[in-house]
Formats: structure tokens, C-alpha cells, sequence
């Protein structure tokens, strides 16, 4: 019994002499399989950190871009104050251009009127609220441009404007005077000679500076 089982663990012994591969082979697959998984699961972080990093880029930049364009488009408040610009000097070009053809037409209908004539008229120039001495100035400034027969004064009530009244019938003379007033009183305006006021016809022409 003894030789028996001798021989058979000579038998055996020699049988993994025979087939050492075998059992290599077997005891590393598991390895193999670790050593793949790892392979795998190291490529998936490295594509997650270039994704990420790829993403924080990209948000930066467009991040940086938009800021560049809220910084170059001008703000609701400058552009209100450029419209605010552009229509003032509109309405001031508008305005130039009336007092403008006011004159123009004030000479138009003077035309006929003998000039010489109305420069000799009596002109009275009244404060009727207006600056201090501005009366004064007023009449100097007609006779300067040639009328003769000026004289200057206050009302007792206060006006508003400036109104040149003149007497029945003396409208083109009035609108000559106008003519010569609107270089320093662009506004002003001519009207017949109230008839229940006296202080509008001191002279047949009366020209009473309000406020």
C-alpha cells in the first residue's frame, strides 16, 4: 500500500512539473482584469478633467466677452442726454429760423411806408415791468438807428412782453418800428392802442416793455 501511494504522488508531482504554464496561467487572469478596469476608469477622469477644464474656459471667456459689450454700449442715461442735446438744439434752430422770417416779413410790409416820415414819428418807450432802465436803453438804441422823436417813461401796472401800440391807421408805421425793435426784441409784437388803457397811446406809437 505504502509504494501504491508513493507512486501516485510521484504521478501527480510529475503531472505539475508537466504543466507549470497552466497554472500561471490561471493564477494571473484576475490581474489582467484589475489592470484593464484601471486602464478604463483612469482614461474616464483624464476626459472629465479636459471637459471640465474645457468648460471653465469657455465660460470665462464668454463671461469677459459680455462684459466688453455692456462696457462699449453707452448707457439709457447717456443716450436720454444725447436725445435731450439734439432736440434743444433743434427747438433753438427753430426758433432762430421764426425770428428770422419775422423780420423778413416786418420789412416786407414797411416797404411802401415812407421811411423818413416814420422816423420823425413821436415814439414813447415805457417800463412796464421790464429790466431796470431798460427804457432808457431802449431809446437810445432807436435813436441810433435813426428815430428822431423818442422818449422814455414807466407805466403805472406791470405788462407782460414787449408791445408796440400804435395809433388808428398806423399799422405799416408800427410794423416798420418793428422791424428796428425785433434786433433787440426778437418776441415782440405789435397791437392796436387800447382804447380803455390809456397808458397804450402816451404817442401814436407806444411801446411798452413787460416782464
Amino acid at each position: 500500500m505504502l509504494e501504491i501511494s508513493t507512486e501516485e504522488e510521484e504521478a501527480d508531482v510529475k503531472s505539475e512539473e508537466k504543466d507549470p504554464v497552466l497554472s500561471t496561467e490561471d493564477k494571473s487572469v484576475p490581474h489582467s482584469h484589475e489592470s484593464l478596469w484601471g486602464g478604463i476608469l483612469f482614461a474616464c477622469m483624464l476626459l472629465f478633467v479636459v471637459v471640465s477644464t474645457a468648460s471653465i474656459g469657455w465660460g470665462v471667456y464668454v463671461g469677459w466677452k459680455n462684459n466688453r459689450l455692456v462696457k462699449a454700449e453707452p448707457s439709457i442715461s447717456v443716450l436720454s442726454q444725447q436725445a435731450n442735446e439734439e432736440q434743444n438744439v433743434g427747438t433753438i434752430d427753430e426758433a432762430k429760423t421764426s425770428d428770422e422770417e419775422q423780420a423778413k416779413q416786418s420789412e416786407e410790409k414797411v416797404s411802401t411806408v415812407d421811411t423818413a416820415t416814420v422816423k420823425e414819428m413821436a415814439i414813447s418807450v415805457l417800463n412796464g415791468g421790464g429790466a431796470k432802465g431798460s427804457a432808457g436803453v431802449t431809446a437810445t438804441f432807436l435813436k441810433g438807428e435813426g428815430y428822431t422823436s423818442v422818449t422814455a417813461g414807466n407805466t403805472l401796472k406791470d405788462y407782460t412782453g414787449v408791445v408796440i401800440y400804435f395809433a388808428s391807421s398806423l399799422d405799416k408805421e408800427a410794423e416798420m418800428i418793428k422791424a428796428t425793435i425785433v434786433k433787440k426784441y426778437p418776441q415782440a409784437t405789435i397791437l392796436p392802442a387800447d382804447a380803455k388803457n390809456k397808458e397804450t397811446s402816451v404817442s401814436p406809437i407806444t411801446i411798452i416793455l413787460g416782464k
